[in-house]
């Protein structure tokens, strides 16, 4: 069959909304250079003094700040707080407390790479030992945490704090690699002398009160402010100026902002969720999260198991926000103490749990806990907690309770590879004895649950199985809680441009809550006749709707209308220069204004914040493709597939550069390079199978077509 081919260019600039996260990312391969007139990580540092952080502008001293402006009228509570972990979050070491810990010297060993930790005279180090043999020593000049682990904070060039990958293990008093098991080297992202693991940008706001980053890109450094170490009162409560100003006026006292249940739950997701900073540290309590954060969810591949449970680190409200419990009306506050952090009642005989399930408040059913588990009074599992919030350990030493109250189903384990929490008590028995068991007892109830259609949709549409498809559109069509009806949005994004999936997203950007919104606004942008709708968004009363819309608008060439909608835009991005993906799309606005020299600066930079991706090569070569810069772009293409040479994105990329050139044999090498990496790339043997028939392949291009055909089914 002859058909009339034309070869395409490279693609067009990604949609490069990403979230950009918290934490760590994978382990990484070995990074670039910096730039001339950079200061390099190695770089000899003086002696610096650990009584204090060695941030530029230094702590910036605030009254409001200070808990003990407090406690003349709130004794009970400053006492209740200061040894709590809130109180205890981040401080600077100190002899009298950490001396201990360094004695005798700490040692561990990565992989290749060995930390030592000491003490000598009241200062503290780490010394570095990496695999290739170089060797640095930096001072430790801080402490995140208190219990049950403690991680330390080493200063780096550029007023860096950087988290260590050294930390002590509080409760079993010994040192621990806290990535275990990974290969994590100097310029990967995810080292800890890594961006990813850069307390300025990742750990600081929810460390600290009153945080602000300020980071310079031209000169490649921060500047970073605190008003006080630790999350204290100001961190919680609103309007403390005016409330502490009039307590010593003579006159009417000002009290603090009171906050709503829903405001209190915004203010402490602030800190207790995995998010997108949408603003340059301005949330203040009191305020819509959605208006300075965007929530992950499910949707977002990695972080959840396919049934909601927690599995990266993801820092409780969107596992909440999940659960029928916030559904019901349940806040942070009718289980914590805000100051102290301990529970009100006891977990352990099942008090907390019972003081709903046993009363109907708040709509609860009534639950009478041996007949509802078919274990013993006083048994491990007839604890309400060890079924439905079971513990995942992170830094290898802090077990964290999930906060979705799911229902444990070992049928699921077998299936779909998500833990359950009977396998947990019961590890000496096989899963089938488990599974067995559990179908025996609640069989009916599970195979009837929501989390069960949830977990196997979640896990079909994850895994690009066209059948999700039906799966999520019914889920869809009666889900009463938000986060899930985003997570179903945000998938249905993958189906685009079905006509059903589109009728649902169209749909989702009416929804009457911003999370939803904001999924919706993201796939909008890939439908023909969503642009308008997309735009209506960008007046929003949610930020995080209205930037969810306008940064993909803003990637593939919309331009966006006046207002304020681009001073968001432009806080969003000035905020996010120190992360790869906030690069990378400030390079493609770059590119689309025809700044050629900002783009490529900006790519390079991005390169060397995450060099050992090779999906950041492949993203930055798209980005100066688009820009014309096709020479940088395969130049940065060959560089990454030295690094990478069984990543299929990069020839694939390489090969549809070289059509671009006119070098169809060059093309066709590269292609093929592709397919023989990653015989599932379906674009890859569509675009080869237009290479082959220019050439006259005939036979050669009707089977790269049919690969193509089978592959994207």
């Amino acid at each position: 069959m002859r058909r009339s081919i034309t070869l395409p260019g490279l693609l067009a600039p990604l949609l490069l909304f990403i979230a950009l996260l918290i934490s760590g990312c994978d382990d990484r391969a070995p990074g670039a250079a910096p730039d001339k007139g950079e200061t390099p990580l190695t770089s000899p540092l003086p002696s610096i003094a650990a009584d204090d952080f060695p941030i530029a502008s230094g702590p910036r001293p605030s009254e409001t700040a200070d808990p003990e402006a407090c406690r003349a009228c709130h004794a009970a509570q400053v006492d209740s707080w200061s040894g709590s972990h809130h109180a205890l979050a981040n401080r600077p070491l100190s002899a009298g407390e950490d001396l201990p810990t360094f004695s005798p010297p700490g040692q561990v060993r990565a992989g290749g790479a060995s930390y030592g930790m000491t003490e000598h005279g009241g200062t503290f180090t780490i010394r570095a030992r990496e695999a290739d043999g170089s060797e640095q020593e930096y001072p430790l000049v801080g402490v995140i945490g208190h219990t049950p682990v403690r991680q330390y904070l080493a200063s780096l060039p550029g007023n860096r704090l950087q988290a260590t990958s050294a930390i002590r293990d509080m409760a079993n008093d010994r040192w621990l690699d806290v990535f275990a098991g990974d290969d994590r080297r100097p310029g990967d992202w995810g080292h800890w002398t890594g961006q990813g693991m850069n307390w300025n940008a990742n750990c600081a706001w929810c460390h600290t009160t009153e945080y602000r980053k300020n980071f310079d890109f031209a000169a490649n450094r921060y500047a970073s402010t605190w008003g006080r170490q630790g999350v204290t009162c100001a961190a919680c409560h609103g309007g403390l100026d005016a409330h502490l100003a009039s307590t010593r006026g003579g006159g009417e006292l000002v009290k603090p902002g009171q906050l709503s249940p829903t405001r209190m739950m915004d203010t402490c997701a602030g800190c207790h969720s995995r998010r997108d900073q949408l603003t340059a540290d301005g949330f203040q309590p009191g305020e819509r999260y959605h208006d300075h954060f965007s929530l992950s969810l499910p949707d977002q591949p990695g972080l959840y198991h396919h049934d909601g449970q927690i599995r990266d680190e993801v820092f409780v409200h969107a596992s909440f926000a999940m659960s029928r419990m916030h559904g019901a009306g349940v806040t942070c506050l009718d289980c914590h103490n805000p100051h102290g952090l301990e529970t009100l009642l006891p977990v352990d005989d099942n008090s907390l749990c019972q003081s709903c399930h046993a009363s109907g408040k708040l709509g609860a059913p009534l639950i009478e806990p041996v007949r509802h588990s078919g274990h013993g009074e006083g048994s491990s599992g007839n604890r309400c907690v060890n079924c439905h919030m079971p513990k995942t350990t992170y830094m290898q030493a802090d077990p964290r309770a999930d906060h979705g109250f799911l229902l444990p189903d070992p049928l699921m384990t077998a299936e779909l590879g998500i833990p359950n929490a009977c396998s947990g008590c019961h590890g000496d028995n096989s899963l089938e004895w488990v599974v067995a068991r559990a179908e025996e007892r609640h069989g009916t109830r599970l195979a009837d649950s929501r989390q069960r259609q949830r977990a196997r949709a979640l896990h079909g549409a994850h895994g690009g199985d066209p059948a999700a498809l039906a799966a999520l559109l019914a889920l869809l069509a009666d889900e009463t809680i938000p986060a899930w009806r985003a997570t179903y949005v945000g998938l249905l994004g993958n189906y685009l441009p079905d006509p059903a999936a589109a009728r649902a997203v169209r749909d989702a950007a009416r929804d009457p809550d911003p999370l939803v919104r904001a999924r919706a606004a993201q796939g909008l942008v890939r439908l023909g006749d969503g642009v308008a709708l997309a735009l209506d968004l960008l007046a929003d009363d949610s930020r995080a709707v209205r930037l969810a819309a306008a940064l993909p608008l803003a990637a593939g060439g919309q331009p966006l209308p006046p207002g304020p909608i681009g001073g968001e835009v432009a806080e969003y991005l000035a905020f996010h220069q120190d992360r790869p993906q906030g690069l990378l799309l400030q390079a493609t606005l770059d590119a689309r204004a025809g700044r050629r020299g900002e783009v490529l600066s900006r790519v390079r930079r991005a390169l060397r914040l995450d060099a050992g991706n090779p999906g950041i090569y492949h993203q930055g070569a798209v980005v100066l493709s688009g820009a014309g810069l096709n020479d940088e772009a395969q130049r940065i293409l060959l560089d990454g597939q030295g690094r990478f040479p069984n990543s299929a994105p990069l020839p694939y990329a390489l090969g549809l550069l070289a059509a671009e050139r006119g070098d169809l044999a060059g093309a066709i090498r590269h292609l093929e390079r592709a397919v023989d990496l990653d015989p599932g790339l379906s674009r890859a043997w569509y675009n080869l199978a237009l290479a082959y028939g220019r050439q006259g392949r005939q036979r050669d291009a009707e089977a790269a077509m049919g690969k193509a055909g089978a592959e994207s089914r």
